[in-house]
């Protein structure tokens, strides 16, 4: 994961704002957080959300005293750092096999759904998309790879 850019490190020197053990993109989220009320006359700071703290505690993180941006931010990186591993783990290529597993309510009864699908490609952020079309794809977190048939 990146570090904090020149820039970044620059302008958090100018405003004091302590970004030494962040990543990029947490240090972009408390600059924005540090000179949002001169851009954004009015606006205040806003913390992170419940749904913010309780998807950051399943992902062992604690989010509970910082910012709304700052939170995003953390959940953001933890997530392509899942993503990357599952995506390196899985090695998924075009017309490889996967299954994705879901676990759906309906009316009121939780079910596993499982879908097979063909892999189209694997972009850059680690989205695995499936043949078929129509924006099909899933985060390699999702996916279990199906055993190659012997041909």
């Amino acid at each position: 994961m990146a570090i904090p850019n020149n820039h970044q490190i620059h302008l958090a020197t100018l405003l004091d704002v302590d970004i030494v053990a962040d990543t990029e993109r947490v240090a972009a989220a408390r600059l924005e957080d540090k000179v949002a009320p001169a851009i954004y006359p009015g606006q205040e700071l806003r913390l992170a959300t419940d749904r913010q703290v309780a998807l950051g505690r399943s992902l062992s993180l604690d989010l509970t005293n910082d910012s709304f941006r700052v939170a995003s931010a953390k959940i953001d990186d933890e997530l392509r750092v899942r993503n990357r591993t599952a995506a390196n783990d899985l090695g998924l290529k075009p017309g490889d096999r996967a299954v994705k597993r879901q676990r759906v309510e309906i009316n009121g009864t939780c079910r596993d759904l499982d879908q097979e699908y063909i892999v189209s490609s694997v972009d850059e952020n680690f989205r695995v998309w499936f043949k078929g079309g129509n924006g099909q794809g899933a985060w390699p977190t999702q996916l279990e790879k199906m055993a190659e048939e012997a041909g």
